[in-house]
């Protein structure tokens, strides 16, 4: 597969450089330029998130969110440690949140608790996952900083459509993840 993205690069690269080497290669400034532009204004972005998440951790408000989420956590996550089931907790407040980037690092170490020394994903690994790919938002700051830094007229219009649609792919993910355990199990080794 590497192979196919480097000729595609290379192919295009090279279209480019024949039928417009002038303008390919502003092309090419200017999109560095716009990638370092975002990257300083995203830089921003996540650090203010991640400084609110210390702050609702030194609060307790990180407790309560995960005290919040543990009827569903014990639900979903019968068989894993509560340990787990606080990192996953926390992982879908802040997810919920609309701070990602700093769920991140806890949902890594929800899937290492889960995992152990397992190489296969387990039941559990799969539905958090899934969970984490669906990525239910009631706050989708990270977009609204964007839509705002674009200069969007009402960044915040998408909060409606956010939360139905990231509530209905998480309902068919967790769905699908019930009705594919069956089969998953029967594959393993």
């Amino acid at each position: 597969m590497n192979i196919v993205f480097c000729l595609m690069v290379v192919l295009g690269l090279g279209a480019m450089l024949l039928s417009d080497p002038a303008g390919a290669v502003g092309a090419a400034l200017s999109g560095a330029e716009n990638a370092v532009t975002l990257s300083i204004k995203m830089i921003a972005v996540y650090a203010l998130w991640l400084g609110v998440l210390g702050v609702m951790k030194r609060n307790g408000v990180s407790d309560l969110m995960t005290r919040l989420f543990r009827p569903l956590t014990r639900r979903l996550f019968k068989k894993e440690s509560d340990k787990a089931r606080a990192l996953i907790s926390q992982n879908l407040a802040a997810n919920f949140l609309g701070i990602g980037s700093a769920a991140t690092p806890l949902g890594i170490e929800a899937v290492a608790e889960m995992q152990g020394a397992n190489p296969v994903a387990k039941d559990g690994t799969v539905l958090f996952l899934v969970l984490n790919a669906c990525g239910v938002q009631f706050l989708p700051a990270t977009i609204i900083a964007l839509r705002e830094q674009a200069g969007s007229a009402s960044p915040a219009d998408i909060l409606l459509p956010t939360v139905i649609a990231t509530l209905v792919t998480a309902l068919i993910g967790v769905a699908l993840c019930y009705l594919t355990r069956g089969i998953r199990r029967r594959q393993r080794p």
